[in-house]
C-alpha cells in the first residue's frame, strides 16, 4: 500500500432525470503525513467508506484535520459536513470554488442537476483559500503543491506530492468514453497541457479511476482527453451547421451526444453547457 496516498472507492447513484438513475463511482483520497488530509469527501452518504479506510490505516475521522476539495461539484463535497461534525477540520479550496461550496443554493441555481441536494449534503465554511503554486505541508516530509487547473469547473485544482512523484487531478481529465463535463474548453485544454508539462510525475490519481496511471499511460490519458475535446468541438460545429437556423442548444447537444455514442442522449443542463461552450 502506498505510504502517503490512499484511495477510497465511493459508489453512488446519480439521477440523470426524474425517471432514470445510473450507478457511478468516485474516488477520494487520504493523504497521510504527520497530519491527515482528506482530498475530496465524495457524495453525501458515502462517508462511511472514508471512515472505514481511515480505520484500516489506524486512524479515525477525528484525525482528519484538513479537507481539500479539488473542486466544487456535489460528488466531491457531499461528505464535508459529516467530517465537520466529527473532527472540525479546516476546509480548503481555490477561491473560485468557495461560493459553490459555502452556498449550495447558488450552485444549484447555476448548475442544476437532478438529486443535487441529496449528493451535495450541507454547506461548510471554507477556512483557507488555496493559491496556485502554494505548498501544503502535512508534516513528516509529506507535502502537496497546489496547481490551479480550471476548465472542468471554475475552481478546479490539482495536487502534486513530490515525495511520491504523484499527481491528484480530480476531474481534470475528460471522460473520453463518457459525457462532456466542463464549462470552458479552452481553459480545460490549457490545464491539461500544464499538467502534462510537470516533470517527474510517476503516478496520476483520477477521481474516476481506481488505480493510478503510471508511465506512458499518463501521457496517453492526457492526449486522449485533448483529442476528445477536439472531437466534441468538431461535432458541435457540424451539428450547429447542419441543423436548421435557430436550433435550440438542446437540439445541438442531443445531436452531438448521439454522435459520441450516447443514445439515448443524456441532454442535461451540464452536458448542454459543455457542448455549447465550444460555440461561444
Amino acid at each position: 500500500m502506498n505510504e502517503r496516498i490512499h484511495t477510497v472507492r465511493i459508489p453512488f447513484t446519480l439521477p440523470v432525470s426524474e425517471e432514470r438513475k445510473v450507478q457511478r463511482v468516485v474516488f477520494s483520497y487520504i493523504v497521510i503525513g504527520q497530519r491527515v488530509c482528506l482530498v475530496d469527501t465524495g457524495p453525501a452518504g458515502g462517508e462511511q467508506r472514508i471512515c472505514d479506510a481511515l480505520t484500516l490505516l489506524g486512524k479515525s475521522p477525528k484525525d482528519a484535520d484538513l479537507v481539500v476539495n479539488t473542486h466544487e461539484h456535489p460528488d466531491h463535497i457531499g461528505g464535508n459536513a459529516f467530517f465537520s461534525r466529527f473532527s472540525e477540520p479546516r476546509f480548503a479550496c481555490h477561491a473560485d470554488a468557495v461560493r459553490w461550496i459555502e452556498t449550495l443554493d447558488i450552485q444549484y441555481k447555476e448548475r442544476p442537476i437532478h438529486g443535487f441536494y441529496g449528493l451535495a449534503g450541507q454547506p461548510v465554511h471554507i477556512h483557507k483559500l488555496l493559491h496556485d503554486g502554494e505548498t501544503i505541508d502535512l508534516g513528516g516530509g509529506t507535502s502537496l503543491q497546489v496547481i490551479f487547473t480550471p476548465g472542468h469547473s471554475p475552481g478546479s485544482i490539482s495536487l502534486f506530492c513530490p515525495q511520491d512523484s504523484a499527481l491528484i487531478i480530480g476531474d481534470a481529465i475528460q471522460p473520453v468514453d463518457g459525457l462532456p463535463l466542463y464549462i470552458d474548453p479552452a481553459r480545460t485544454r490549457a490545464s491539461l497541457r500544464r499538467l502534462m508539462s510537470i516533470s517527474g510525475v510517476k503516478k496520476m490519481y483520477l477521481s474516476s479511476v481506481e488505480e493510478p496511471y503510471t508511465g506512458e499511460a499518463i501521457t496517453r490519458a492526457f492526449t486522449a482527453s485533448l483529442e476528445y475535446l477536439d472531437r466534441v468541438e468538431a461535432l458541435a460545429k457540424k451539428a450547429a451547421a447542419d441543423l436548421p437556423e435557430g436550433a435550440t442548444p438542446e437540439a445541438i447537444a442531443g445531436r452531438v451526444l448521439v454522435q459520441l455514442g450516447l443514445d439515448p442522449p443524456p441532454v442535461m443542463s451540464m452536458t448542454v453547457t459543455s457542448i455549447m461552450a465550444h460555440l461561444s
